[in-house]
């Protein structure tokens, strides 16, 4: 009996242990990752390069919070790049008169890459929703889609010249703040309303959970599976205007290496890897653990073949944790 009293509690703390690193880790980890640049750097908390760190990670940061939606849900995008580039370059090519024998209005190109994003991502959901394809491979296949037709809008050639009113979204400030980083944080705001407040969000809970429970409760889970890949179409084409702002053009690589690094963000915020658990707050913070590394790292002077080590290593580190909370 005296072994069964002394095993109980080890347990119990050993579980606990385990749940607060899901739960606090990622907060512990930003933090940590603050206090040791502020001591191993001089300009690391200056103003000016915070304000840098957010205009760096805000692209990212609005891929991410759409890939937050569809892995909640337990799904898995991996198109948000190229259809970023797509939906930029065909908003683009509108605009200048590339496309078509003249330009067309700014808002009217706006509604065509968004008509685009919500086809093609609409598309993926579908053959996954009412197929059973894994999103995986829809959103795969849907990456060369995207890519193939970004390069015929644009001919594979960079689109220059962009109307000032295009880019304003990306280059512009209000006042003395970037709409860059302004546009992420209200689109991050937002959208932790529609998780929070609105029964579509109660239902991609209740599908990422379960999905064989919340169809017994009567919950659309075809409607909702298809929803999330539809609004992380949309939050591409966001993306998609906002870095044509950030460089100033449209081309056809612009979004390389942007796959990964808006995954990668949600799970170091301590999204489930399985769904059902996670919110904005956490892909926020996770945002900001990728930006404060290789902000503080180039300031420390690391290279770039470094920086994606550390990125390696403390992704393993949340990887391993998000697996271990659900023990």
């Amino acid at each position: 009996m005296a072994t069964e009293s002394t095993a109980t509690p080890n347990s119990i703390s050993d579980y606990l242990s385990i749940r607060m690193l899901g739960q606090y880790g990622p907060i512990l980890g930003l933090i940590g990752l603050y206090l040791f640049f502020a001591f191993n750097t001089q300009n690391f908390l200056s103003y000016p390069n915070q304000l840098n760190l957010l205009r760096q990670v805000s692209i990212i940061g609005i891929l991410a919070i759409g890939s937050t939606f569809v892995i909640l849900c337990a799904e898995i995008d991996l198109s948000i790049a190229e259809m970023m580039e797509f939906t930029g370059l065909l908003i683009a090519s509108l605009a200048t008169g590339g496309l078509l024998s003249s330009a067309v209005p700014i808002p009217v190109a706006i509604l065509a890459g968004l008509g685009a994003a919500i086809v093609l991502g609409g598309l993926s959901g579908y053959v996954t929703s009412r197929f059973g394809v894994p999103s995986f491979m829809t959103t795969l296949a849907m990456l060369f889609l995207a890519d193939g037709f970004g390069q015929i809008v644009s001919s594979n050639r960079p689109i220059i010249g962009l109307p000032d009113a295009l880019l304003w979204l990306g280059s512009g400030d209000t006042f003395g703040f970037p709409n860059i980083v302004i546009t992420f944080f209200v689109l991050l705001a937002l959208s932790q309303v529609i998780l929070s407040y609105t029964r579509f969000g109660l239902y991609l809970y209740a599908v990422g959970g379960d999905a064989d429970a919340a169809e017994l409760m009567g919950i659309d889970v075809k409607f909702v599976r298809m929803g999330v890949l539809v609004l992380s179409a949309v939050f591409t084409v966001i993306a998609g205007i906002v870095m044509m702002g950030r460089i100033g053009s449209a081309t056809p690589n612009m979004g390389s290496n942007l796959l990964l690094p808006p995954i990668a963000a949600v799970i170091l915020g301590g999204t489930d890897l399985f769904g059902g658990k996670g919110n904005m707050i956490g892909t926020l913070i996770g945002v900001l653990i990728l930006g404060s590394l290789s902000n503080g790292l180039n300031l420390m002077g690391i290279d770039p073949a470094g920086q994606l080590v550390a990125q390696g290593i403390v992704l393993m580190i949340a990887v391993l944790a998000n697996v271990a909370g659900d023990r």
